[in-house]
């Protein structure tokens, strides 16, 4: 994530170090460094795609600051910690603090109002470069690991049906004993026979006379 603002403030001085090439961080006049990051590239990006951010700060800001503004009489307190405690034994190289939380709260609760290094006794005495330097080129920078991004994208098409596999070459089983014979039914009704119909004698058939006409 790319550095946008960075200045240091000491405490009670109205005067303004935006602009300058280094910010100190002195436990003599307890001057201390203030470094806000920009998250818009994260984009749709959430706190529960986060893995892991590291960078060079301590302390969350408690408030919002300008780079051309801020001072040791407006200047944000520091909120919740980040690093207690971080020993600086070189110089010349980046000391990495791991940030996750404050990055995960600043996607979901708390607005990003930047990191704030304070002196954690009266006998630090430090130079850190801004992202004005032109010559060691060192700004802070915060580095986001993500594990996912995005919802789950929409089901893609059948496959084509696979080639039907071999036949089981298993052998038949053996022929089950037969079985105990079933007890007799019950005999049913019995229906009277039907009486046969007796037909009439046949009839002999009449002669009719036929007369001529007189």
């Amino acid at each position: 994530m790319p550095l946008t603002l960075d200045a240091h403030v000491v405490a009670g001085n109205a005067s303004n170090f935006g602009g300058t090439v280094s910010m100190n961080v002195n436990g003599v006049n307890n001057s201390q460094l203030l470094a806000q990051f920009d998250l818009s590239s994260l984009g749709s990006i959430t706190a529960a795609n986060i893995s892991r951010a590291t960078n060079v700060n301590i302390f969350v800001a408690n408030g919002s600051w300008t780079e051309s503004t801020v001072n040791g009489t407006n200047g944000p307190a520091a909120a919740a910690a980040v690093s207690s405690g971080l020993n600086i034994s070189a110089a010349g190289v980046y000391m990495s603090v791991d940030a996750t939380n404050a990055l995960k709260a600043w996607l979901t609760t708390t607005t990003n109002n930047g990191f704030l290094i304070a002196p954690a006794d009266g006998t630090v005495n430090i130079a850190i470069d801004t992202r004005e330097s032109s010559t060691t080129s060192h700004p802070s920078t915060l580095t986001v690991l993500i594990t996912a991004t995005g919802p789950t994208g929409s089901q893609g098409l059948t496959g084509v049906t696979g080639a039907t596999g071999a036949t089981g070459a298993g052998t038949t089983g053996a022929t089950g004993t037969t079985g105990s014979q079933g007890p007799t039914g019950v005999t049913g009704a019995t229906v009277p026979q039907a009486q046969r119909a007796q037909a009439p004698p046949a009839q002999p058939a009449r002669q009719v006379a036929r007369v001529p006409p007189a």
